[in-house]
């Protein structure tokens, strides 16, 4: 990918970034209202999980006074139980607040709960995904945001930039994107281009071949395919990326046409995802 500075950004709405392949992509950028929709969810789950935390910890307490021998009064409750069982609550608090998201977005990809009933995504300035540092910045972060209280400093920094990126997103370099509608390969390939002919099939490359694929050319691989679906992607841009991965697996394309590269390019992410194994 290219560095940060060569992204440009369209009408505001969306964010173009240029690949070593030469080819160009745009994200469309989330705005404020998908952003406080995904929060809402995400405060909603930490505050229920705060509950139950609380729950917990009364019945904790509740046996800690009796194993004591029928004490009631936590001031005649050994101090060293009492201490233990409340400084377990404040990490167990503090770990549900910001391990929400660590692992959240980490482990699904740049999306919590939230986000994904909203739509949206975290990824990186050059459109890969966040790795464990950005996320923890980000998240980190997100206590100043919240300031002085419910996220006011981040709404008024998304609202006078253009690209809606809160502190959070400026001190780890990310981006809140729009997901695609359509995710799923099966979903993605017209019906005249589902058939693929027995040249195609003949130069799709082995799995230690596919294996050359990063994680970031797939999902490279499928974004286009789906805007292709939506009659968004320029057919050249098609032909571009399927001549660049055709080169990485050092695989000859079926045939000279757009509509070869885009059977190319659904086979050769089918392939992939069968080589990665079940979900």
């Amino acid at each position: 990918m290219e560095s940060p500075s060569d992204l440009r950004p369209l009408d505001g709405d969306e964010y173009t970034i240029a690949t070593p392949e030469n080819v160009t992509f745009d994200f469309q950028i989330a705005g404020i209202g998908s952003r406080f929709i995904g929060a809402l969810i995400d405060t909603f789950l930490i505050v229920l999980l705060l509950f139950l935390l609380n729950i917990l910890l009364g019945v904790a307490l509740s046996a800690v006074s009796e194993n004591g021998g029928g004490v009631t009064d936590f001031a005649d409750d050994p101090g060293w139980v009492t201490g233990l069982v409340i400084a377990l609550y404040a990490l167990i608090n503090f770990g549900l607040f910001w391990g929400y998201y660590l692992v959240f977005e980490l482990g699904w990809q740049g999306q919590t709960p939230g986000k994904r009933l909203a739509g949206t995504r975290v990824v990186k300035l050059d459109g890969s995904g966040p790795g464990f540092l950005e996320v923890a910045i980000r998240n980190l972060v997100r206590l100043v945001d919240f300031l002085p209280v419910a996220y006011a400093l981040g709404f008024v920094t998304m609202f006078f930039n253009r690209n809606v990126r809160r502190l959070g997103d400026f001190a780890a370099g990310t981006l809140v994107i729009r997901q695609p509608d359509t995710v799923r390969l099966d979903a993605l390939a017209q019906p005249t281009l589902r058939k693929a002919t027995p040249a195609a099939d003949a130069i799709l490359p082995d799995t230690r071949t596919i294996r050359r694929l990063s994680g970031d050319d797939y999902q490279l691989i499928c974004a286009l395919l789906d805007r292709q679906a939506r009659g968004r992607a320029n057919p050249a841009l098609t032909l571009r990326l399927a001549h660049a991965i055709a080169a990485k697996l050092e695989t000859p394309l079926p045939g000279p046409t757009w509509r070869d590269a885009h059977q190319f390019l659904y086979s050769v992410a089918a392939a992939y995802r069968q080589a990665a194994g079940p979900p």
